[in-house]
């Protein structure tokens, strides 16, 4: 179908049928002195501003809108709002407006800048700004109504009636000011992307590709993969590795008292999700493989032993945190997918790697704890496919909703891959199509990211994972078409800009840019590197569909998860890094702590030098056989 921009009217068509039309509203003393819409490719149009000012303006403001002239069926700011959030029990913001007041968000906290996207039943339309070809920082809101869906964006800058602040906090909004002379102009740049609804609730590819397109550009990691190899292992073993009691494994994390880095005091020690010990343990096995380190073999060791050991349940299940073990409180204990998962998976591993170098009892041990895991699993399936989110230690699900189940596929894939039995395959693709089937009907995931409780980006990675899986044993075209359809809600929560940082602040000092990296659900709006946990699917995702967008962006997660990444020199705010650490959170937008130099929380960092993005980084350099394609 093809688009036409009828200049007269200001409106968008396709064909003879109207989609919807553009708006401008501007201050009584100014007048647009030019425009220009023009088509740059099939469906987008790059739309330009400038206004005159023919009077002074103490308080100038720029509304553009878009009107779609459809009932929405889907509406969405990516990062943001996915159909109002109304799945979950958060206080994040829920539905377009509050106390009958539209939302206006900061760009800086959309993956594209001030995007906005709807779907009706036939048209898709998505607008966002262009931070280069505007004279100020914008806004952008999204408003669902009867007969039309309105898209705007809004310079200056704003945040309306409230800021979503930290988790489930709210503050005063604010709105910049910017006052202008008579005979001043001012410019603004925005891009128009209209496509047909190919897959509804998904099909907001066109405008995904597009963004990624015009932001794009290539960066280089801080470090090499080598030496990031170097710097994860050395944090790793000098920062987190602990011995207490019966316990030998890895801490979840550094956090600064005020005067001292000291390990985390509490929730401790965690088998897979933020504390990886099983994956750190395989990282120090294929350390000792490649350089026959006896120290990183024994620590290896020693952590498999003692999660498969002491952590295990007679019915196949394993406490995912230890510290009930060690502190009491182990009864009442509640085990879940995520951990589950990452744990069979990692044992699964660990298998593998032993039986290139021996300990064979160290070897079925492992293969024993991921089968019961494993086992567990498809004695607790639901008949519909679904495994639920936890279970108490009983086997009792506690929490049966959210995508996170979907975890369970992987290792389910992992065992018939080991056991050549069919009962594990049968088990993955009944759960597969189960959470497949959700994901189409919703048009989010949810409930993986488990400090929160709402829409996230996590959910959506074991979607990925076994299609990708799926794909490689079956070849079957519909598990590939899924492995797009999650790629591109996780492609969602990845950023296409460079976002600007005040000066002072630890992301300015740092040149942190947020290109690539991604967000993790709408109660937490910070960028991580969590996304360095798929970059092998996407890089496999690129070879399968000879798309080469899907390569760009897993090396672009990988340039950006090396950002932060101390190696012994880095000092944020007076303080001194411990070598191989790095943030959990990069505050990009005003969501989290204010930062102690601007009072303001955009370009803060988080002072939580969490485990698993040492862990993850670690894990793609054990699995990639040729690390020149992170950085060639």
């Amino acid at each position: 179908m093809s688009f036409e921009w009828r200049r007269g009217q200001n409106q968008l068509y396709a064909g003879e049928e109207l989609i919807g039309e553009l708006c401008v509203d501007l201050p009584d003393k100014a007048v647009i002195e030019d425009s220009a819409v023009d088509q740059i490719k099939p469906g987008v149009f790059r739309i330009d501003l400038s206004v005159l000012v023919k009077e002074p303006v103490e308080q100038f403001r720029l509304v553009l809108e878009f009107k779609a002239h459809y009932q929405a069926d889907w509406a969405m700011i990516p990062a943001v709002s996915y159909n109002g959030n109304h799945w979950g029990r958060g206080n994040e913001p829920k539905g377009f407006t509050k106390d009958g007041i539209p939302w206006a968000f900061s760009y800086s906290r959309a993956s594209v800048p001030g995007a906005t996207y709807s779907e009706g039943s036939r048209w898709a339309v998505g607008l966002f700004g262009d931070l280069r070809a505007s004279d100020a920082p914008f806004s952008c809101s999204l408003l669902p109504e009867q007969e039309q869906v309105v898209h705007r964006l809004i310079w200056p800058e704003e945040e309306s009636p409230d800021t979503y602040y930290m988790k489930n906090r709210y503050q005063e909004g604010f709105q910049r000011q910017i006052s202008l002379d008579a005979g001043a102009r001012f410019k603004a740049g925005a891009y128009l992307v209209a496509a047909e609804v190919r897959t509804p609730k998904l099909s907001y590819g066109h405008l995904l590709d597009f963004a990624w397109e015009v932001n794009y550009h290539r960066q280089k990691p801080w470090y090499s993969p080598e030496e990031l190899w170097r710097l994860g292992l050395h944090y790793a073993k000098h920062s987190l590795y602990v011995e207490e009691g019966i316990y030998r494994g890895f801490s979840k994390g550094l956090r600064w008292n005020g005067a001292e880095w000291r390990l985390r005091p509490t929730a401790r020690y965690l088998a897979g999700w933020t504390g990886q010990n099983i994956s750190l343990a395989n990282s120090m096995i294929h350390s000792y493989i490649m350089s026959g380190s006896e120290e990183d073999l024994q620590i290896g060791l020693n952590t498999l032993r003692t999660w498969a050991v002491h952590a295990r349940l007679d019915n196949g299940l394993i406490y995912c945190l230890f510290d009930p073990i060690l502190d009491g409180g182990a009864e009442n204990a509640v085990q879940d997918a995520c951990n589950l998962s990452d744990a069979a998976v990692n044992f699964f591993e660990a298998w593998e790697l032993l039986g290139k170098i021996g300990f064979e009892d160290e070897r079925e041990l492992c293969k024993e704890t991921a089968l019961g895991i494993c086992g567990f699993a498809l004695s607790h399936q639901f008949p519909d496919g679904k495994f639920g989110k936890s279970w108490n230690n009983a086997g009792e699900c506690v929490d049966p909703n959210g995508t996170i189940g979907c975890y369970l596929v992987l290792p389910l894939l992992k065992a018939y891959q080991v056991t050549g039995e069919r009962k594990y395959l049968d088990g993955a693709v009944r759960g597969w199509e189960y959470y497949a089937e959700s994901f189409s009907k919703d048009g989010y995931t949810s409930a993986a990211a488990l400090d929160t409780y709402c829409i996230d980006k996590e959910s959506a990675i074991p979607l990925l994972k076994s299609s990708i899986a799926l794909y490689g044993l079956t070849r079957e075209q519909r598990y590939l078409e899924m492995a797009e359809l999650a790629s591109y809600y996780l492609a969602s929560w990845q950023w296409h800009y460079t976002a600007p940082f005040p000066e002072g602040t630890p992301l300015f000092e740092m040149g942190y840019d947020t290109f690539g990296g991604t967000s993790v659900s709408a109660q937490h709006h910070h960028l991580d590197p969590f996304a360095l946990v798929f970059v092998e699917d996407w890089f496999k995702l690129a070879e399968y569909t000879s798309r080469d967008i899907w390569r760009q962006r897993a090396k672009a997660v990988w340039a950006n998860a090396s950002m932060g990444v101390s190696d012994g020199s880095l000092v944020v705010n007076g303080v001194r890094r411990p070598t191989g650490s790095q943030d959990e959170g990069f505050f990009h937008t005003y969501w989290g702590a204010p930062n102690q130099n601007t009072g303001d929380p955009m370009g803060n960092v988080s002072y939580w030098l969490v485990a698993w993005p040492t862990a993850f980084r670690l894990q793609v350099l054990r699995r990639l056989s040729d690390w020149r394609q992170l950085t060639d």
